[in-house]
C-alpha cells in the first residue's frame, strides 16, 4: 500500500492556523481577552499596553475567577463555558464562545493565565506577540497605527459596557478611563469628549436607542459611526446606510453623522458567526431592522432647535428666485458672442489645457460691456468677460451664456477648483497665509484624535494653524488659514485629523498634499446656498478660465454644463 498524501496536522500547527483567524494584530488579542472579562462579570478592567501590543498586553479583571485546573483546560481547543448544546449556539448572550481565543493566542505568544492574588478575578499576560510567527510580525503596520486600533477597541467596550469601569494604560500613561456608572451619556464623555457629547441627540425607538450628532455636527468618514446589536460591536454596512437615510437632505452626501446605536434582536434573529472574530452580523430580517433605525434616528432629528445651521442649504429653505443679472443695460452693450466661442475651444484643447490660453481666448473675444451693480441704481462697465451671466438659480448654479448657447455653473465646484490651484501652486502656506483668530477657540477632541493631532504639529503649520497643546485631549486654536476664515476650525481640523488618521500617504508627501488640499479648497469654497454679488460671480468666471482645467472640480465633478441651440430644439421638438 503506497503513502498516503493526507494527513493530520499536528496540533501546534492546528493552533497556528486557528490563531491566523482570531489573532490579526495586537488589537485582535485585546478583544479576546476583554470579552472574556465582560463575560465572567467584572466590574472594572484595566488593560496594559507596551510596544503597540508587541512586547506586553496585560488584562486583568475583578469579574469570576478559575481555578488552575480550569485555566488549564482552558487553554484546550474548543474548550468553553458558554455554549453546551446546539440550541446555545443559535441563542448566544455572550460575547466569547467558540473556546478557540485563549489557545490561538497561546499558540502565538508567551501566554500566562492566573488568579489575581487577592482571590477575586484573572489577569492574563501577553508577551512577545507573534515571537514565533516573524512574518506575522513583520505585517504589523507602525505602533501608532497598532495603538489607534487598540484605543479604538477599548472605547467601543466603554460605550457598550457603561457599567464596566475601563482603564487603558499604554506604555505607562493612562489614555482612557471611564467611571462606569452605567451612564451611557458619561460613558460617550469618556470616548469623545464633553464638547461632542454636549451636540447629541437622544435616540428612543423600538429596540434601538443610542446618541446621534445634530445636522451640523459630520464627519469625513464612517470613523464615529459605531453600532451595537446585542451589546456587541459590529460592523454592518446596513445599520450605516439606515443611519444615514434619516440625514438626507440635512448634510452632504460626502459627509456622516456621529452616532452611537445599540440595537436588540431577538437571539435567533442574528448571525453573530459569519466572520472568524464575531466583527459581522447578518439580520434574518434586515429591512425591518433598518426601518426601525431610520425611524427612530428622524424622530431625533425632529427635535433639532430651529435656527441650528446645517452645513448645507435644503433645496425647499432656499429662496424661491435668485439673483437675475440683465445682459444689457440700456443698449450699452449687446453680447453676440463669435462662431469660434471659448467654450468650444476649452473643449478642443482640452488634453492640453493650460491657464495661459485663457488670456489669449480672452482677448479675442469682443470687447463687451457688461453692467455690474454697484448701488441698487448705479452701474459700472467690466472688462471682458468670457461667459455673461445671466441669473443665479436658487443661489447655487449661475446661468450663463457665451453668446451662443446657455452654460451652467456649479458655483461651489467653480471655486473650489480656483482655490485648489491656488493651493497646489504654493509650495509652503506657512505662517504668511494665517490670520489670527479674534478670539482663540479652545477645542476638545477625542483622545485618539488628539493624539493624531500631536504627532502632525509640524504638518498644521505648514497649512498655517497655529495650535497649542491645552490640558490632555484640548488644545487652543490661535491662527487657522486665511483661506479658511470662514470655515468651521473644529470641522476642518477634525477632517485633516482624519485624513493623517488613515495614514494612506504617510510616505507620499506630495500625494497627502494633493488630498488635504483638495479637501482645504472644498471647506473654503463658497457653498450652495451662498448669494452672491454680480462681481464676485464675473470674478469667478474670469478667475475658472485661468486654471489648470476649467472644467472639473478637482474631485472630479464637472464645474460647468452646456445646453446648446441643439439640446434647446429637441427638447422642444423642433428637430
Amino acid at each position: 500500500m503506497k503513502n498516503s498524501q493526507i494527513q493530520v496536522l499536528p496540533e501546534d500547527l492546528i493552533n497556528k492556523i486557528a490563531a491566523g483567524e482570531v489573532i490579526e494584530r495586537p488589537s485582535s488579542v485585546v478583544k479576546e481577552l476583554v470579552e472574556n472579562s465582560i463575560d465572567a462579570y467584572a466590574s472594572h478592567i484595566e488593560i496594559e499596553i507596551q510596544d503597540a501590543g508587541k512586547k506586553l498586553i496585560r488584562v486583568t479583571d475583578d469579574g469570576v475567577g478559575m481555578t488552575s485546573e480550569e485555566i488549564e483546560l482552558a487553554l484546550k481547543r474548543h474548550s468553553t463555558s458558554k455554549i453546551k448544546t446546539l440550541d446555545d449556539l443559535f441563542n448566544i448572550k455572550t460575547l466569547g464562545f467558540r473556546g478557540e481565543a485563549l489557545p490561538s493566542i497561546d499558540s502565538v505568544s508567551k501566554f500566562q493565565m492566573e488568579p489575581n492574588s487577592n482571590g477575586k478575578g484573572i489577569t492574563s499576560s501577553v508577551k512577545e506577540l507573534f515571537y514565533n510567527t516573524p512574518v506575522r510580525l513583520k505585517f504589523l503596520k507602525s505602533n501608532t497605527t497598532e495603538i489607534n486600533h487598540i484605543e479604538d477597541l477599548v472605547s467601543n467596550f466603554i460605550l457598550s459596557s457603561p457599567k464596566i469601569s475601563f482603564k487603558l494604560i499604554v506604555d505607562g500613561k493612562i489614555v482612557l478611563t471611564s467611571q462606569g456608572n452605567g451612564k451611557l451619556t458619561d460613558a460617550i464623555y469618556s470616548v469623545f469628549g464633553l464638547e461632542l457629547s454636549r451636540e447629541l441627540l437622544e435616540v428612543k425607538g423600538e429596540s434601538v436607542y443610542g446618541f446621534v450628532s445634530k445636522p451640523n455636527i459630520s464627519r469625513l468618514d464612517r470613523s464615529f459611526e459605531v453600532f451595537f446589536v446585542n451589546g456587541r460591536s459590529v460592523k454592518n454596512f446596513m445599520l450605516g446606510r439606515a443611519t444615514e437615510e434619516a440625514y438626507r437632505n440635512l448634510i452632504p452626501g460626502n459627509r456622516y453623522p456621529v452616532a452611537i446605536l445599540f440595537v436588540d434582536i431577538p437571539p435567533q434573529e442574528v448571525d453573530v458567526n459569519v466572520h472568524p472574530a464575531k466583527r459581522e452580523v447578518k439580520f434574518l430580517k434586515t429591512k425591518e431592522v433598518m426601518a426601525r433605525v431610520t425611524f427612530a434616528v428622524k424622530k431625533s432629528l425632529e427635535g433639532v432647535m430651529e435656527g441650528d445651521k446645517f452645513p448645507i442649504s435644503n433645496v425647499q429653505s432656499l429662496e424661491k428666485l435668485g439673483t437675475s443679472f440683465p445682459i444689457s443695460n440700456g443698449g450699452q452693450g449687446e453680447y453676440k458672442g463669435s462662431t469660434d466661442n471659448l467654450f468650444q475651444k476649452i473643449h478642443i484643447h482640452e488634453n492640453q489645457w493650460t491657464p495661459q490660453m485663457a488670456e489669449i481666448l480672452l482677448d479675442q473675444l469682443p470687447q463687451v460691456q457688461v453692467p455690474t451693480m454697484v448701488e441698487e441704481s448705479t452701474f459700472i462697465v467690466s472688462s471682458v468677460q468670457p461667459l455673461i451671466p445671466i441669473y443665479q438659480f436658487i443661489n447655487t448654479y449661475i446661468i450663463c451664456t457665451d453668446g451662443e448657447d446657455l452654460v451652467l455653473l456649479d458655483q461651489h465646484a467653480t471655486h473650489e477648483r480656483i482655490l485648489f490651484d491656488k493651493l497646489q501652486k504654493s509650495e509652503n502656506l506657512g505662517m504668511s497665509s494665517s490670520q489670527s483668530l479674534l478670539i482663540s477657540e479652545t477645542l476638545e477632541f477625542s483622545h485618539g484624535e488628539a493624539s493624531v493631532l500631536e504627532e502632525n504639529f509640524e504638518e498644521f503649520k505648514r497649512l498655517g494653524f497655529e495650535i497649542e497643546h491645552f490640558g490632555k485631549d484640548s488644545f487652543i486654536v490661535r491662527m487657522i488659514p486665511s483661506i479658511l476664515m470662514k470655515a468651521s476650525p473644529k470641522e476642518v481640523i477634525t477632517d485633516i485629523i482624519t485624513e493623517l488618521k488613515s495614514g494612506e500617504f504617510k510616505n507620499q508627501p506630495e500625494k497627502k498634499k494633493d488630498k488635504l488640499n483638495k479637501m482645504i479648497a472644498c471647506k473654503a469654497a463658497i457653498k450652495a446656498g451662498d448669494k452672491l454679488s454680480q462681481t464676485e460671480i464675473q470674478n469667478l468666471i474670469r478667475d475658472l478660465y485661468k486654471t489648470e482645467n476649467p472644467l472639473t472640480c478637482p474631485h472630479g465633478r464637472p464645474t460647468i454644463v452646456k445646453i446648446t441651440k441643439y439640446d434647446l430644439e429637441k427638447m422642444f421638438g423642433r428637430k
